[in-house]
């Protein structure tokens, strides 16, 4: 019984932390906008569960992303998204500022472009999901 117990929490912890990293942030002032009305990106979630990259947004404009937020929603038009691409094979870290002109009611991730054998994160893009 004892260790049935025991193998429950770490199974509900987990669940809840990979639970909170799937929150939206709302950059935008005011009451939340239908999805026709703003376009969303997607990063990665920040505890990478053993993924060769992950690229995490940090930061949109002048708004610093909370540990649960690893997508965010934004007013159509030109932003700034602060990324860190994570190599987990090197434990690399890098971090990118990328310029993106982003649509209502399209859906975005972002996207890396890497050096030779996955090593590093030489750029970061915005790019639209069909």
């Amino acid at each position: 019984m004892r260790t049935q117990r025991l193998i429950k929490w770490p199974t509900i912890a987990l669940f809840a932390i990979a639970g909170a990293g799937c929150m939206t942030a709302q950059t935008y002032d005011g009451p939340r906008q239908p999805r026709s009305e703003v376009a969303h990106i997607n990063g990665d979630l920040r505890f990478s569960a053993g993924a060769p990259m992950s690229l995490v947004l940090r930061k949109v404009d002048d708004i610093t992303l909370g540990v649960g937020q690893s997508s965010v929603d934004v007013l159509p038009g030109a932003h700034t998204f602060l990324v860190d691409c994570h190599i987990q094979e090197t434990s690399g870290l890098s971090r990118h500022s990328v310029e993106a002109d982003v649509s209502a009611g399209r859906t975005y991730r972002l996207v890396a472009e890497t050096g030779p054998g996955l090593r590093e994160c030489t750029a970061i893009r915005v790019e639209e999901i069909d």
